[in-house]
């Protein structure tokens, strides 16, 4: 299958794949001509790297990973630095997993402190929402640091 079709197949853009295919990820066949061809075993290699880089796993690692076999004189060398880069992302996934809950739970905290300001006939300005009890627990939620008008710049 052509490279148009492996990235509609996969949700990703071809440039995505071409990307992928540079760092060493995948080897395309080619045709006599020099078009990209891929199999079906190629596509489940393709969703893999799609599936982990969509969570945020960085292409460096990957990439360490797919050259592995290849420059390893054993299964027991090549098995070793397996599950050294594995534990590399495991932690970088860990770090990820902690600032999302953070994010999560400002989210959360933002919206419930939200439903303060139901019904509330201002315009939503800090001028004037100044004193009101709901704006200042909104504003100690980072998420409604983008939310709120900015205040008067010095200059």
């Amino acid at each position: 299958m052509k490279i148009g079709e492996v990235a509609r197949r996969v949700g990703v853009s071809i440039s995505a794949l071409r990307l992928y295919e540079q760092r060493g990820l995948i080897k395309a066949g080619r045709s006599e001509g020099g078009t990209r061809h891929y199999g079906e075993e190629d596509m489940e290699r393709f969703r893999a790297i799609v599936s982990l880089t969509r969570v945020g796993v960085s292409i460096d690692p990957l990439a360490r990973l797919a050259r592995i076999r290849v420059e390893s004189a054993s299964g027991d060398v090549a098995s070793q630095r397996v599950e050294a880069v594995l534990a590399e992302v495991e932690a970088d996934i860990e770090v990820r997993l902690k600032l999302l809950q953070s994010a999560r739970t400002d989210i959360r905290r933002a919206k419930q402190q939200l439903t303060g300001c139901h019904g509330c006939p201002k315009r939503p300005t800090r001028r004037n929402c100044t004193g009101c009890p709901v704006a200042a627990k909104l504003l100690a939620c980072q998420v409604m640091r983008i939310v709120w008008d900015q205040g008067p710049k010095d200059v």
